[in-house]
């Protein structure tokens, strides 16, 4: 046998041995899940300069706004104030930077206003301060206030649960941060957005925006302003004051005229050691109305200088869900509104349904703290008692918004019986009272009996609005009734008069 011996090229050896395929696959495994990262990272990255886009475009909005504001003030020196001799008025200047809010069948814009505190105040994120306000800018020019405590509990709601009132902002936004994942503007924006459609469904209305306020925003919008000068109604003495280092300090202030600073403002704002939640809430709505008279006697919408140290408190301490546009807008408002035409009110439990006591908008009851795991919470007075219904309320919040130059005349109140059965007056009286009109005198009306019951006033718009509301006859003032027993509105029940909630007048179905 023979055979040869041949030598092998290693070079050709080693190309046709190496494994390109398996590694070319295993490489397209491995990179797989590299690559669906990358998309992932390109789309978030993509997302995210979207989002940068639309925030400097605002910034840039905002920044010629002010831009333009500023000009103005340089020309103001140079000219002699373009505004005082009408060249250029503050509302042509926010009519071509803003856009008329939305508003609802009544033209009216509803606003949720909330307050909380700063990064440095303990629960930063609860909502103690919350109130609805309704503006008209065409007819009578005002803002009605409606407040609402904190402990103000829902049994339930759409999205958010059941709950404190005050703890629903902190609570939702949590849960869309942190279970859907949502970014902290985002789930912010969502939460005031849900918050602010949750109280328009119960009161049965749309609320167009929500403003946020931090404490230091309220601070420097009064220092800005100069300070206001209020009349205190009782001394305030508060040893519990909360400081800034989660501990307590000293806050006091006397009855009587007082010029404040935003800091004693604040105080005055925030303390309830002395008073109750509600007595808060009446202060809060004080200062509102106190801060709208200084804004419009100092003539603020014409100072440049001043909006734009506005523009500054806006943009690092308030948040909304208005368009920066929708907000210049709301701004040109403060031209036409006058200051004293603001009705204020605060939801409580001053109902008389255990007392005697009753104030405006006593519609709330404390039930026991047992059903309520030991917490104290606050439930709309419903009639019947269950279930527990927002009724009273919605029905306060139609007559209150919806007839509010009645609200504004603030009408004197006289309850008379003659001829219906006893006690009747004073319950009429009661009903009254809580929906916002104090009456002066109950009574036994000096006349004969009455069949029929009368509203009575000299004031026609007055006189009508109680008859279609009570269901009674118009009518002049009697004249055999003494003076003493007369009031700008005076209403004498008859013999035809059976004592029914005011629900049930405003509810006629």
């Amino acid at each position: 046998m023979s055979f040869t011996v041949r030598k092998i090229d290693d070079k050709k050896r080693r190309r046709k041995g190496f494994p390109w395929k398996s590694v070319a696959l295993n490489t397209l495994e491995f990179g797989r899940p590299l690559f669906h990262w990358y998309e992932d990272w390109k789309k978030r990255s993509t997302k995210s300069k979207k989002a940068k886009k639309r925030i400097q475009f605002m910034k840039k909005l905002l920044l010629i706004l002010i831009s333009i504001l500023v000009a103005l003030f340089i020309l103001n020196l140079l000219s002699g104030a373009l505004f005082s001799v009408r060249i250029l008025s503050f509302s042509q200047l926010t009519s071509m930077a803003g856009t008329p809010p939305p508003v609802d069948q009544n033209g009216f814009t509803n606003i949720l206003l909330m307050g909380q505190g700063t990064v440095e105040h303990d629960g930063k994120d609860l909502t103690d301060s919350i109130m609805v306000a309704s503006v008209d800018p065409l007819d009578t020019k005002s803002i009605v206030l409606l407040s609402f405590p904190r402990d103000l509990y829902f049994l339930n709601t759409e999205k958010m649960g059941k709950g404190k009132l005050n703890t629903f902002y902190r609570d939702y936004k949590g849960y869309l941060r942190y279970m859907k994942e949502l970014s902290r503007d985002d789930s912010s924006l969502e939460a005031l957005k849900e918050l602010g459609a949750e109280i328009g469904r119960i009161l049965e209305m749309p609320i167009h925006g929500v403003i946020k306020i931090d404490f230091t925003a309220f601070e420097q919008a009064v220092d800005e302003l100069g300070g206001l000068d209020i009349e205190v109604p009782y001394d305030i003495i508060d040893n519990e004051y909360p400081d800034e280092n989660f501990g307590y300090e000293p806050f006091e202030i006397r009855k009587g005229p007082n010029h404040l600073d935003g800091k004693t403002a604040l105080k005055y704002a925030r303390s309830r050691s002395t008073t109750s939640d509600f007595g808060r809430s009446a202060r809060q709505q004080q200062l509102i109305k106190a801060m709208g008279t200084k804004a419009k006697e100092t003539g603020f919408h014409k100072k440049s200088g001043t909006i734009v140290n506005f523009m500054k408190i806006y943009a690092n301490n308030v948040e909304t869900t208005f368009a920066l546009r929708e907000l210049v807008g709301l701004l040109s408002y403060a031209t036409d509104m006058d200051p004293n035409n603001v009705v204020t009110m605060q939801l409580s439990d001053r109902n008389a349904l255990y007392d005697s006591f009753i104030e405006p908008g006593g519609f709330l009851y404390t039930p026991p703290r047992n059903l309520f795991d030991g917490a104290a919470v606050l439930l709309p007075v419903s009639i019947p008692e269950f279930p527990v219904t927002w009724k009273q309320i919605r029905g306060l919040r139609k007559l209150l918004f919806e007839s509010r130059d009645i609200y504004l005349a603030k009408p004197t109140v006289s309850v008379l019986n003659a001829g219906a059965p006893s006690g009747h007056a004073r319950k009429l009286a009661t009903e009254l009272t809580r929906y916002g009109f104090p009456v002066d005198v109950i009574a036994n009306a000096s006349m004969p009996k009455q069949e029929q019951s009368i509203a009575s006033s000299s004031d026609e718009k007055i006189k009508s609005f109680f008859a279609s509301l009570l269901n009674m006859n118009p009518s002049d003032i009697p004249t055999e009734l003494p003076t003493d027993e007369v009031r700008e509105l005076t209403i004498v029940i008859g013999k035809d008069y059976l004592y029914k909630p005011l629900q049930s007048y405003i509810f006629t179905e």
